[in-house]
């Protein structure tokens, strides 16, 4: 059994007939709260009740019958699904603790049921929608089926994610409504291992180079000569040499001084920054400018960090260095995935500021084109910069690229306006701009 999440339907409005326009208009909007309890079930069984009860009275009182099984029937659909969930007690857990979005994890749940008899009907909801529905507590429910009495069941089914986070997203609940549906009872469930989910990581093959602009004992370069690191060649003595590195057998050879040359200790550093503040991007859910800027920056990030650079991300008032080995990765991916925007009650256009320690080093800018005007979170850059710019006009917002209110796109920079085949678009353009220089 799979989970899988209702999407809402299209709101974009359809020319309609005119006779279909007046069976769908409302002309007593005031009388709505008083007819939209007449769509409930228990409204219809009230209203076969009373007809027998009336029936009973003035008719016959044979149609008592009629009225006493309606009454039961109310009285077993309200009271039975409260009693049979109190007898329930359901924990989950994960058997991965991490995996990226749309790779499937295995979500074990077990029902532990004290009373003698059976229950059928049951169902989990709430936190495996991924926040695609608008907080709605039902939006993705798994159907559970018979749980015998005096025993405890287990069920399993693989549950992929859409959008990272921490899953469940919020407290599940064990739901029944057996037998009618007239009334739902839950019982709250008990998450013994969350599920941890990782933005999805783009593949690069080629990277842009970074600027070797911090120093380290432990990884060399060999296009710069230095005093330490393997040697790359010999050349002749000069005044300030130190003797150590003069090389005896090429001395020798020649008849003259000739000193070696080695590496020289330099590491790439890289800074990517990515626009955070949720009134500059467009879409929702895990198809939204945000989600994606966040794909691309854990992508970009995860590149460099695999080539031993030195990588920094910014975004909002966060500044995270990764460190190095796998451990940093991991901790940089699960801070990703546990991060969630902030809502600014002031001025949308100053609630984020970031303020890099240093300057000079290249950065990767990840935006949309509404960014590009406000550009609150990658300003006052000193540095070497590229532009990554996911256009909002294909995500639902208006297209402001071609605006006349900021300076023209450098043509190193990547335009991204194709939501279904983005991660491929970004691998195809970064290999290029790559290949550019």
């Amino acid at each position: 059994m799979q989970a899988r999440c209702r999407t809402s339907p299209s709101t974009a409005k359809t020319p309609r007939r005119p006779l279909v326009w007046l069976l769908e208009y409302d002309f007593c909007p005031w009388a709505n709260r008083w007819l939209y309890w007449m769509k409930r079930p228990i409204a219809s069984l009230a209203l076969a009740g009373l007809a027998a009860l009336a029936c009973a009275i003035f008719v016959k009182p044979l149609a008592l019958v009629a009225c006493g099984a309606t009454l039961v029937v109310v009285l077993l659909g309200y009271v039975w699904p409260s009693v049979a969930v109190r007898g329930l007690d359901c924990s989950i857990r994960f058997t991965q603790t991490r995996v990226s979005e749309n790779e499937p994890a295995t979500a074990r749940v077990r029902i532990v049921n004290r009373w003698p008899w059976p229950v059928w009907g049951m169902s989990l909801e709430g936190g495996f929608d991924g926040g695609n529905e608008g907080g709605n507590p039902r939006a993705a429910s798994v159907a559970l089926a018979r749980v015998a009495g005096w025993a405890t069941t287990e069920f399993e089914w693989s549950f992929i994610p859409r959008c990272r986070g921490e899953y469940p997203s919020q407290p599940p609940r064990l739901v029944t409504g057996f037998p009618f549906g007239l009334r739902h009872a839950s019982r709250p469930v008990t998450v013994e291992q969350p599920l941890l989910v990782w933005p999805q990581i783009v593949p690069l093959e080629t990277l842009l180079d970074a600027a070797e602009t911090r120093p380290s004992d432990d990884s060399y370069s060999d296009h710069r000569v230095g005093d330490s690191g393997d040697m790359t060649g010999t050349r002749p003595f000069r005044d300030g040499d130190s003797l150590r590195r003069v090389h005896w057998a090429q001395t020798a050879r020649h008849g003259r001084m000739i000193v070696c040359e080695r590496q020289a200790p330099a590491q790439s550093a890289i800074r990517v920054v990515f626009d955070s503040a949720q009134h500059l991007h467009r879409g929702s859910g895990g198809n939204s400018t945000l989600e994606w800027s966040i794909r691309l920056a854990a992508s970009i990030c995860a590149a460099y960090h695999r080539e031993n650079a030195q990588v920094e991300c910014c975004f909002g008032h966060e500044v995270i260095p990764i460190a190095h080995g796998p451990r940093g990765l991991q901790r940089f991916l699960d801070f990703l995935a546990r991060w969630q925007p902030t809502v600014c009650e002031h001025d949308p256009r100053h609630c984020h500021r970031i303020h890099p320690s240093s300057c000079g080093l290249f950065q990767l800018t990840i935006t949309t084109d509404i960014g590009l005007q406000h550009r609150t979170e990658h300003r006052h850059v000193h540095g070497d910069q590229r532009l990554v710019v996911l256009n909002t006009a294909a995500f639902g917002g208006p297209l402001q690229v071609c605006g006349q209110t900021h300076a023209p796109l450098s043509r190193h920079a990547i335009v991204l306006d194709r939501p279904d085949g983005l991660a491929a678009e970004f691998r195809r353009k970064w290999r290029h701009i790559c290949h550019a220089g």
